[in-house]
């Protein structure tokens, strides 16, 4: 019987789903040391991954009889694809599932930060408010702002799509053409110069590579004449946190909306936390029921699915 090991104990549905054909085994603690990730890959058929399962060259080296990894994520950023196909590693992950999800948290996010919720929270959890004041929380409307958003797939249309429901105006920018469906025909797609210049807000919706690790430095803040409310629900290191913190301190941006950060996790002490203007969640895009239901089960399926096609 194939073996099939499950990196995060909350995944629950898909060891129902795996355990009907296979012998399954799931992680209890919170996270996997590398030597331990070493040992599963040496002894099991397939794995179920997280995003914090670092599964590069130093770690696939040592595997066995590993033939699938199904990540629990949008993102492969955590595992080096590459090597793993040339050693005969089929690798999943689940580009659909959480679209709908982590759009929506861009704008909870955006809302919450603007519109002062969590400080208005604060101060009636206080006992500080005793009658009205007209001039209380003053935040900004998004009805005519223009939104930027960087990377423009299945998630950055979402977060447009919510956007021109807003009445905003969304320019985006993506390194390829391509033609909009007519839903998105408002939006315009324009350079990234042009994008970091024109934008109210800033929404980064890319995937983490090379090429984007750190894109969104010091001086890509400083072209950004609005000083615009930079919201992340990419990977953290899209931003080069260091910059970010000058950036805020500077008021070279006015605020930023974080799902993601890096490093993940970050301190009680951190200096971002310092902040009124910065809104930092750990990293709950896809944490909905929903969500986290549909992403397991097809987790799971894909590894299913591949053993019934390849024995």
């Amino acid at each position: 019987m194939k073996k099939i090991y499950i990196t995060s104990r909350s995944l629950n549905v898909a060891k129902e789903i795996l355990s009907k054909k296979f012998k399954v085994d799931i992680n209890k603690k919170s996270f996997l040391k590398k030597k331990e990730l070493i040992e599963v890959v040496k002894e099991y058929d397939a794995i179920l991954t997280n995003i914090y399962d670092k599964l590069d060259s130093s770690v696939l080296s040592y595997k066995k009889r590993l033939k699938v990894i199904s990540n629990y994520a949008v993102g492969l950023d955590n595992i080096d694809v590459e090597y793993a196909k040339k050693n005969g590693i089929v690798v999943f992950n689940l580009p659909h599932i959480v679209t709908n999800s982590t759009a929506e948290l861009a704008f909870a996010l955006l809302l919450s930060l603007v519109r002062k919720i969590c400080s208005s929270k604060e101060y009636i959890k206080k006992g500080m408010w005793k009658g009205f004041d007209s001039d209380r929380f003053m935040g900004e409307e998004l009805f005519g702002k223009t939104l930027g958003i960087i990377g423009f797939g299945r998630i950055g249309k979402a977060v447009a799509k919510i956007a021109l429901g807003f009445g905003l105006n969304v320019i985006f920018f993506k390194r390829k053409k391509e033609k909009l469906e007519d839903s998105l025909k408002r939006c315009t797609m324009v350079s990234l110069d042009i994008l970091l210049e024109e934008s109210d807000y800033i929404c980064l919706c890319v995937p983490l590579t090379a090429q984007t690790k750190n894109m969104i430095d010091l001086a890509k803040m400083k072209k950004m004449k609005k000083k615009p409310v930079l919201i992340n629900i990419a990977r953290g290191e899209v931003v080069k946190t260091s910059d970010l913190i000058i950036a805020l301190k500077k008021d070279i941006i006015r605020g930023a909306a974080l799902d993601v950060i890096d490093p993940e996790p970050i301190s009680k002490k951190h200096s971002l936390l310092s902040f009124k203007n910065c809104l930092i969640v750990p990293h709950i895009g896809a944490s909905t029921f929903s969500c986290r239901f549909n992403m397991s089960k097809k987790a799971a399926e894909n590894i299913l699915n591949f053993f019934n096609k390849n024995g």
